[in-house]
């Protein structure tokens, strides 16, 4: 693909289901944004406590969750591309969203250790932070312009907590994702 086909992808207006989660997505991002520029300065890019992390660290956390979820995505839209997979003739996403509640992924009952690879590194500052999560976000957006009127319900990839996930709830896994972190950043910025 040339980089005036990527242009054009996406420039065209999204299948109904992926425009659906892409609400989501920029509606969840919205609530981290503005929870994360209420916490303060002392604790964006300081832990508050040990084993805690700072402001920063929860940033870059979900900006490796992101990226590492957007390439999976990326891959598997691919495949269905390649293997001239029928296209999508659903246009609810309904019970997409709505079925993801099984999933109580944006609750903060217990504590979860992220796996080594989207832990976030040490000594990451705020706004480094912040770029990588805007920058792992723009590479999605583009992904998700390609994978446009594929049908992404049809395929799955298994998730390490979550198990067998469609490429659609593994959208909405990023989203739901960043809105348990959202209650992170704001006990940062009660703290």
């Amino acid at each position: 693909m040339t980089s005036s086909d990527s242009t054009a992808a996406a420039d065209a207006p999204l299948h109904p289901i992926l425009a659906a989660l892409v609400h989501e997505l920029e509606h969840e991002r919205r609530l981290l944004l503005e929870a994360a520029e209420r916490v303060p300065a002392a604790h964006r890019d300081a832990s508050p406590a040990p084993g805690r992390w700072s402001g920063a660290q929860v940033l870059a956390h979900l900006a490796k969750v992101e990226e590492s979820s957007g390439r999976l995505f990326s891959v598997h839209a691919k495949r269905l591309r390649e293997a001239g997979a029928p296209a999508e003739s659903d246009t609810d996403a309904g019970p997409i969203i709505e079925g993801f509640t099984r999933f109580p992924l944006h609750t903060r009952v217990t504590a979860v250790e992220a796996p080594e690879m989207v832990q976030p590194d040490e000594g990451i500052t705020f706004d480094a932070a912040l770029e990588a999560l805007t920058a792992s976000r723009a590479r999605l957006r583009q992904a998700i312009a390609k994978a446009s009127g594929l049908a992404l319900g049809s395929v799955s990839a298994p998730h390490p907590r979550l198990g067998s996930l469609t490429m659609y709830e593994w959208l909405l896994m990023i989203a739901r994702h960043e809105a348990r972190h959202v209650g992170q950043l704001d006990d940062l910025a009660s703290a």
